[in-house]
């Protein structure tokens, strides 16, 4: 693991360790900066106690939050992903990627960002913060 130096981390890491689900809910907590019973009471899992995501309930909560999304893109490589991303990987795991700071947020490791992922994206989601636009 190799940290990034502090001024390039953007987002307050959150870890789902020692948890298998909600890697959504966590990307979306170190994105908004919402805490994670917020950002998952917005999401209708009926029954369901495990709380696995999909695109269409990431993207529910971030327009709801005033957040603003492109299309759904495909990725091969990390040189692939522009900007600030939310990204589903192979494994079916997402992650907050930073590609201005190349910075991996992986709520799936405890030891918090990291500079590098051995991770294979699949297709990711640019962001911009109602804010600012970052």
């Amino acid at each position: 693991m190799t940290q990034p130096a502090a001024d390039r981390v953007r987002f307050q890491f959150v870890t789902q360790c020692p948890r298998d689900d909600g890697c959504g809910v966590f990307v979306l907590q170190m994105l908004t900066g919402k805490p994670y019973e917020q950002i998952a009471g917005m999401i209708d899992w009926g029954a369901q106690t495990n709380h696995y995501t999909t695109w269409t309930e990431l993207r529910g909560v971030l327009t709801e939050l005033g957040w603003q999304t492109g299309g759904l893109r495909k990725a091969e490589s990390w040189g692939d992903v522009c900007g600030l991303a939310v990204v589903h990987v192979e494994g079916d795991h997402f992650i907050l990627y930073d590609a201005d700071n190349a910075v991996f947020y992986d709520p799936g490791q405890p030891d918090g960002p990291d500079l590098h992922s051995r991770l294979v994206p699949v297709n990711y989601l640019a962001v911009q913060s109602p804010e600012n636009g970052v």
